[in-house]
């Protein structure tokens, strides 16, 4: 063998290892991943996922691809861009003041940590996007994204209408309530009073009612018997008549101790907050009930 010949059968060798070398494996092996994200990126932008189509373009348009897969990528992807819908949030507590700590999910997925008033890419579609912020109930709100819609503008409101965030109010505190003694102004000693001021109305009603009967049956037991009665009729009419004399008495002595009764226990009440006490007052032919709880 010459020596020309040896060099050439160097040269030949190193070029074989050289060619079968680590190094040339992994060349072969990018170049592989670049077509298989340009694949899957053609793939995904079939089905709409633009989202996941411009990750894997974006990996094959890296300037370690082949050129040929590298300007095949970024014009895909630059189509993309184009037609992927973007949409601006503009959000609010309940006071009208804005917000940007604001976190984003969309359909369940994460969008955003917070908002910035630049435009968020969504895909194409019907979605269901999700708000929270700290001191506010989370809000949701559904909206169908169109191809090629660029900065949509939506307004979110969180928290009831007038209340800043971070107000007790807007953190789900419970709307103040008055104490009862403020919301009904009455207590026990004040019911009581009502109780026995309405028997007192009672009672003098009743008495005026039977005065008026005891006059009329008085009357007429005059003209039966105006002396000594000798029928049993003219008896029967004076004794109905001092029944109802009587009854109207009672009815007079125990409707005025009611109404003094009231009064008093009225004006020596003191403001106390309401036991729910409740009084029922029940007339009847010659009675009077009182039924009440406190």
């Amino acid at each position: 063998m010459t020596r020309r010949d040896g060099a050439l059968s160097l040269a030949a060798s190193v070029a074989i290892v050289t060619a079968l070398s680590p190094t040339s494996a992994l060349a072969d092996m990018t170049k592989a991943q670049c077509i298989e994200a340009n694949t899957n990126g053609q793939e995904l932008r079939r089905e709409g996922k633009m989202s996941a189509a411009r990750e894997q373009l974006r990996q094959c348009a890296d300037a370690s691809c082949p050129s040929i897969v590298r300007d095949d990528c970024t014009k895909r992807l630059d189509d993309l861009e184009r037609a992927q819908p973007t949409i601006i949030f503009e959000a609010k507590d309940g006071a009208g003041n804005d917000l940007g700590a604001v976190k984003v999910t969309v359909d369940g997925l994460p969008l955003a940590d917070r908002l910035a008033g630049t435009p968020l890419a969504v895909d194409p579609g019907e979605h269901t996007f999700t708000f929270e912020t700290a001191g506010q109930p989370t809000s949701q709100k559904k909206l169908v994204l169109r191809e090629g819609e660029k900065d949509r503008r939506e307004r979110i409101t969180l928290g009831a209408a007038g209340t800043p965030a971070g107000s007790p109010q807007g953190a789900g505190a419970q709307p103040y309530t008055p104490p009862a003694e403020t919301a009904s102004g009455l207590g026990t000693q004040k019911v009581l009073a009502i109780v026995a001021g309405g028997a007192g109305v009672v009672g003098v009603g009743l008495g005026t009612a039977f005065g008026l009967i005891a006059i009329s049956k008085k009357s007429d037991a005059q003209s039966a018997c105006p002396d000594l009665c000798s029928t049993q009729d003219g008896v029967n009419k004076w004794s109905d008549a001092k029944s109802a004399a009587n009854v109207s008495t009672v009815a007079f002595v125990v409707g005025g101790v009611a109404l003094a009764g009231a009064a008093t226990l009225w004006f020596t009440a003191k403001p106390q907050a309401s036991s729910g006490a409740t009084a029922q007052i029940g007339i009847g032919p010659g009675a009077v009930q009182l039924k009440g709880t406190w």
